[in-house]
């Protein structure tokens, strides 16, 4: 079968001359779970915060919804202990907001959430999602992006498929950029069942805890899902390796 990973740029950054402080925190986000027996899946949520927000939560809780079955049930996810390093180093001389509040440069932590979680039945339709407050207010291609919950799914037919495990990604996904030079970024994905992965851009996804509705964010003028940042030749991915080509023209954080 096929495994479509559904790639959302919020998690590329570049660098930019000077950076300021903002309150919210959330700079992206993956989800996946491993199979471990019957209908226990060990489910895995990393989280990237700029260092310069507020502090990353201690837990996050994971929802478990499915449509068929009549199912809608909570989780906490526990945060791995060691985690929450520094991830950034554009240069060794560099210091960047995670030791110096005061330094120019952005810096992002990985924090890493985890828990075995049990479902109530076999469903063909399982949405594992979680959300948190709020996305990164230094995006420059999203129209008030810090008013937006930031909100992550992942998808399981434990139905048909029980022991399935989610693609899994092996490289962090946040890279400084630099402008007017040829970049390739790729996930490192890898499924642990083998299944064929196709690739393709979706828009980020974001929660209206009072509505308790699930929407898309929306783009500044000139930028897309597929056109997400200012580049010559466009953007470009490969359905196939998961590879992301771009040439920045522009400074910016994308999102």
């Amino acid at each position: 079968k096929f495994s479509i990973l559904s790639i959302v740029l919020l998690i590329l950054f570049f660098v930019t001359a000077t950076q300021k402080t903002f309150a919210t925190h959330s700079s992206g986000a993956d989800l996946t779970y491993t199979w471990v027996s019957g209908n226990t899946y060990s489910v895995t949520v990393s989280f990237y915060r700029d260092c310069a927000g507020v502090a990353a939560p201690g837990t996050v809780t994971l929802n478990a919804k499915s449509t068929s079955c009549n199912k809608n049930q909570n989780f906490t996810l526990n945060l791995v202990p060691g985690t929450g390093q520094e991830i950034t180093f554009p240069c060794r001389t560099v210091v960047t907001k995670c030791t110096d509040i005061n330094s120019p440069y952005a810096g992002y932590q990985q924090y890493v959430y985890k828990n075995n979680v049990t479902l109530p039945q076999q469903c063909t339709d399982w949405v594992l999602s979680f959300y948190v407050c709020c996305r990164n207010c230094a995006i420059t291609t999203l129209n008030n992006p810090c008013s937006d919950n930031m909100y992550v799914e992942a998808t399981l037919n434990n139905l048909a498929f029980q022991s399935n495990s989610s693609p899994q990604f092996t490289n962090i996904p946040v890279a400084f950029v630099c402008v007017n030079q040829s970049f390739t970024y790729n996930h490192g994905v890898y499924d642990p069942n083998g299944d064929s992965l196709v690739y393709t851009f979706i828009t980020p996804k974001k929660y209206d805890a009072g509505t308790n509705t699930i929407g898309t964010v929306t783009f500044n003028p000139g930028y897309s899902a597929s056109s997400p940042l200012t580049s010559s030749p466009a953007v470009s991915l490969n359905g196939v390796t998961g590879d992301i080509n771009m040439n920045a023209t522009a400074t910016g954080e994308i999102g």
